[in-house]
C-alpha cells in the first residue's frame, strides 16, 4: 500500500508514542514525586532538568538523517523507553529512589528525544504540506491526549492503587511498571502499522550527504528573521513552562494545616502541654522539646472533602527527616514565631486527591482537548495560519485566568475546577496547533528533520529554564500571585508573534485536494 494514503492508521499512535514518554518524564513525575514527599522546589528544579535531552537533541539530529531510516530509529527508541520505565517501577521502593529514578528518567528522556526527531522527520517526509496542515491538529491532539493519558488515566490508576494499598510507594511502583508494559504494546503496534517505505528518503539522504555536519546547523541560523524566530520559540511557552510544573502541586496541596486541640496518645498530649506551657508564652525551647513538637504535635491536614492527621515520617538521617517532615516542621516554626497565635496556616492548594485529579483530566479534560486540537487543525487547513495565529494564541493563554480565580476564591463546588480544566484544555488543544504549524514553517527547506529538531530543541529550552525556578517563584509569591505572574509571562510571546512573517495561506489545504 502507499505510504501516505492511510495516515489515520499510524499518525495517532506514532504521536501518542512521542507524547506519553514526555508526559511521564516531565509531567507525571511531578505528581509522583509530590505524592512521595518531595518538595516543590526540588520538583521544579529536578524535573525541569529532565528537559535537557529535548534541548540538546539538535546536536545528534543530523545522525538520524544520515544513519538508517527514521522508522528504524523510532522503533528502537520506543523499545528502549519501555525498558527504562519498567526499571523505574522496580527502583521506586528502593533507598535513594529520587536520584535513581531521576537518572533512569534522564536516560529515557534521551531515547524519547531521539524518538521525537525520527517521528517528526518521518511525518514531514511521508505527507505533503496540505495533508500536514490537516493532520497537524490530529497530530498535536494525540500528542496532547498522551499527556492527558498520563496526567489523567495513569494518575487515576495510581490514585486507585493508593487507596487500595494505603502505600504511595507501592502504588507508583506498580503504576510505572504498567506504563512500561503499555509502551511495549504501542511499540509493537507502530512496528506493524507504520509505513515500511519513506517517500523521498533516498533524495533526502543525498541532500544531507552533500552537506557537512556543521552546514546543517549553519543553514538553520541563516533563515530569514532567525533572531525573531528564536526569540518567539523561546518565549512563547514562558508562562506554560511554569504553569505545568506548579499546577499539580496546587491541586494536590491542602487548603490549610490546623492544630488539633486534643491528642490521641500520651506523646501527643505531652507535645500539646509543651505548646500551651511554653510556645504561647514565647519561652525558649530546648533541642529535645523542639524535636517533640516536630514529631508529635497533632496537626490536621484539611483537604477539600476531609481532614486527616499529618503523620510523622520516621527517618534516622537528619537531612532526609527534615525533607520528609517539611510540612510539620514549617507548621511548628510558624507557631513558635507567632507565639501560638497562628493555629491555622493557609497553604492555598485545592486539596484534591491523586484519584480526583486523574478523573478530572482523564474525562472532561480529555474530551475538551480532543475537540480543541481537531478544530484547530481544521481551522488552519481551511483558512491558513495567518488568520488564526492571534486568536489561537489568545485561546491558549487566557484560560490561565481561571486558575487565578481558583487560587484566590477556592470555590466550594468541585464543578468550578472541572470548568476551568475544560476551558484550559480546549484552549490548549485549539491554540497549540498554531505554534506547531509555525514550527513546520520554520523547518521548511533542506534537512527538514534536523531543522525541525533544532526548532523544537529551542522550544524545550524555553520550557526547561523557567521551569527550573518555578518552584522557588511559587513558594515566594504564593499560588494566587504565581498564576498572575504566569499570565503576564505569556505577553512577550504574544507581542513577538505579531512581527513574524510567513506565507499568508501557509497550511491552507489546496482547493484541488
Amino acid at each position: 500500500m502507499k505510504t501516505d494514503n492511510k495516515p489515520w492508521f499510524w499518525i495517532p499512535l506514532l504521536n501518542f508514542a512521542s507524547g506519553l514518554p514526555y508526559a511521564i518524564i516531565i509531567s507525571v513525575s511531578v505528581i509522583m514525586y509530590k505524592d512521595l514527599g518531595v518538595s516543590n522546589k526540588d520538583i521544579g528544579l529536578w524535573t525541569s532538568l529532565l528537559y535537557l535531552p529535548w534541548v540538546i537533541k539538535p546536536l545528534w539530529s543530523p545522525l538520524i538523517e544520515l544513519i538508517g531510516t527514521k522508522r528504524d530509529w523510532f522503533i528502537t527508541m520506543q523499545l528502549a523507553i519501555s525498558i527504562f520505565f519498567l526499571i523505574v517501577g522496580f527502583a521506586i521502593p528502593t533507598n535513594g529512589f529520587l536520584y535513581t529514578t531521576l537518572a533512569l528518567f534522564w536516560v529515557a528522556a534521551f531515547a524519547s528525544a531521539s524518538n521525537d526527531i525520527a517521528s517528526d522527520g518521518f511525518y514531514l517526509l511521508v505527507l505533503p504540506e496540505d495533508k500536514q496542515s490537516f493532520f497537524i491538529g490530529i497530530r498535536s491532539t494525540f500528542y496532547r491526549l498522551s499527556m492527558l493519558a498520563g496526567n489523567g488515566l495513569v494518575v487515576l490508576f495510581a490514585g486507585n492503587l493508593e487507596e487500595k494499598y494505603g502505600d504511595n510507594t507501592k502504588a507508583w511502583s506498580y503504576t510505572m511498571i504498567g506504563v512500561g508494559l503499555l509502551m511495549t504494546f504501542i511499540t509493537i503496534y507502530n512496528f506493524i502499522f507504520t509505513p515500511k517505505n519513506e517517500i523521498n528518503t533516498v533524495e533526502n539522504k543525498k541532500v544531507v550527504h552533500n552537506q557537512s555536519f556543521g552546514s546543517v546547523f549553519v543553514s538553520f541560523f541563516k533563515k530569514k528573521q532567525i533572531v525573531l524566530i528564536l526569540s518567539f520559540i523561546l518565549l512563547f511557552r514562558l508562562g506554560e513552562s511554569q504553569l505545568i510544573k506548579m499546577l499539580t502541586p496546587f491541586l494536590i496541596d491542602p487548603l490549610r494545616y490546623e492544630l488539633v486541640e486534643k491528642g490521641t496518645d500520651d506523646n501527643q498530649a505531652k507535645a500539646l502541654e509543651l505548646y500551651n506551657s511554653k510556645v504561647i508564652k514565647g519561652e525558649k525551647l530546648s533541642e529535645s522539646e523542639l524535636q517533640l513538637l516536630y514529631s508529635k504535635l497533632p496537626i490536621l491536614v484539611q483537604m477539600r472533602d476531609e481532614g486527616k492527621l499529618l503523620e510523622e515520617v520516621e527517618n534516622k538521617d537528619k537531612i532526609e527527616y527534615e525533607k520528609a517532615n517539611k510540612a510539620r516542621i514549617n507548621f511548628v516554626n510558624e507557631l513558635i514565631a507567632s507565639k501560638g497565635v497562628q493555629k491555622d496556616i493557609q497553604v492555598g492548594g485545592m486539596g484534591l486527591t491523586t484519584k480526583t485529579i486523574g478523573i478530572i483530566y482523564g474525562t472532561c479534560g480529555l474530551i475538551a482537548l480532543t475537540l480543541g486540537g481537531i478544530l484547530g487543525g481544521i481551522a488552519i487547513s481551511k483558512q491558513g495560519l495567518t488568520k488564526w495565529m492571534l486568536p489561537m494564541i489568545l485561546t491558549m493563554h487566557l484560560p490561565i485566568i481561571g486558575f487565578i480565580l481558583l487560587a484566590y476564591f477556592h470555590p466550594s463546588s468541585i464543578y468550578y475546577i472541572y470548568a476551568v480544566v475544560i476551558i484550559e484544555q480546549f484552549g490548549y488543544g485549539f491554540g497549540f496547533a498554531a505554534f506547531m504549524m509555525y514550527l513546520i514553517h520554520v523547518a521548511e527547506g533542506e534537512s527538514k528533520t534536523a531543522h525541525y529538531a533544532l526548532a523544537t530543541g529551542f522550544m524545550a529550552m524555553g520550557m526547561m529554564l523557567p521551569g527550573m525556578v518555578s518552584g522557588y517563584i511559587q513558594e515566594y509569591l504564593g499560588y494566587g500571585n504565581f498564576f498572575i505572574w504566569v499570565l503576564l509571562a505569556t505577553i512577550p510571546g504574544l507581542i513577538l508573534s505579531r512581527f513574524l512573517t510567513f506565507p499568508k495561506d501557509f497550511g491552507k489545504k489546496s482547493e484541488e485536494v
